[in-house]
């Protein structure tokens, strides 16, 4: 085979089994691809490494030994261990042993095939009829390259837009399929969905996209992109009714969780720290207060009751930091916070 059928076959395998578009990754495991021809001079490997090769010219057929599958669990070898003393050298790991993998298994589709199972010469071809079988260079490898650009460029958008359970998810709106791709991404990106569903309190059409703040239940707590927050799913308590619900990676964000404890201190020095530019905050926990009174929060039947007032107990859940600071940020209180901080990269 060619050297840049090699590296489509290997690049996009890379791709494909690690779920990534990182160039950098694909870029490893293609050029790995190109590595078990290192035992000819005329290959690309061999013409960077043409010592190498001399040597497995002089005492071996070509496509023998490097193209075997004890030469891939050497590559393999070789690769973790580094990675173990190097563990982020995992990921490029896995690239180089996918890639080699598939750069010399690629040459079973050839005419002259690939000992497999060296040190065993037989060779292993497919398919069995010689005359269907690859010719380097020949107008038919050429077909094949322009079905592997086309299949490369395929699984790299597929990646790009969140890999191929993002996918299955946009086509079935499975809400688990949605909980997974949260549990996935949702520490380091934000998650959007995509929501068709009612209004629960009238039934009014709802389409469009919010971004997912946390888990509820089995369904979602959601914000607008003007800022309303919902609670999404089938539950009693969920103000819009999914009917299809699938999710899609976005842009990168860190969501950390930080606790504060309140002993009689005014709510709005408290969190304070928190109003910050280029992030989006939301509160949860207990409070007791010493002027439940003065509280002129009324919450909107149309979104998530973020905010309950019983007596001089106030529960917060995934409250806007603007929100509770509005209503609660005058009063004195006791108990604990927890602060959910999303930080979009910029």
């Amino acid at each position: 085979m060619l050297g840049v059928s090699h590296l489509l076959i290997s690049g996009t395998a890379t791709s494909l089994l690690l779920g990534t578009s990182s160039p950098a990754i694909i870029t490893i495991g293609a050029i790995a691809g190109l590595l078990p021809d290192i035992d000819i001079s005329t290959s690309p490997a061999g013409r960077v490494l043409p010592w190498v090769s001399a040597f497995f010219e002089e005492k071996l057929p070509h496509r023998s030994c490097t193209h075997s599958l004890a030469a891939s669990a050497v590559v393999a070898g070789v690769s973790y261990g580094f990675a173990l003393l190097f563990p982020s050298f995992l990921n490029p790991a896995h690239a180089i042993s996918i890639g080699y993998f598939f750069g010399w298994f690629a040459d079973v589709f050839t005419r002259g095939g690939v000992e497999m199972f060296w040190p065993s010469s037989v060779r292993c071809v497919c398919p069995g009829n010689r005359d269907l079988r690859l010719r380097t260079g020949s107008n038919a490898e050429y077909f094949v390259l322009v079905i592997l650009v086309a299949i490369s460029l395929s699984v790299f958008n597929i990646n790009n837009s969140g890999g191929l359970f993002t996918q299955f998810n946009r086509l079935i709106a499975s809400p688990s399929g949605v909980q997974h791709i949260y549990n996935e991404s949702g520490s380091t990106h934000l998650v959007k969905a995509q929501i068709k569903g009612v209004r629960a309190i009238d039934r009014s059409k709802v389409l469009g996209e919010y971004t997912i703040i946390q888990s509820h239940g089995s369904g979602f707590i959601v914000q607008s992109s003007t800022g309303q927050v919902y609670k999404a799913g089938t539950e009693p308590d969920a103000q819009i009714i999914t009917e299809e619900i699938t999710a899609d990676v976005g842009k990168a964000a860190v969501t950390n969780i930080e606790t504060v404890r309140l002993e009689e201190e005014q709510v709005a020095s408290a969190i304070a720290r928190f109003n910050r530019v280029g992030t989006s905050v939301f509160v949860s926990g207990q409070l007791t207060v010493d002027d439940p009174d003065s509280i002129t929060f009324s919450s909107d039947p149309h979104q998530f009751p973020f905010i309950r007032v019983s007596g001089t107990s106030v529960t917060l859940e995934a409250a806007p930091l603007n929100s509770v600071t509005q209503f609660l940020g005058e009063q004195f209180a006791t108990g604990q916070l927890s602060i959910r901080v999303i930080t979009v990269n910029a």
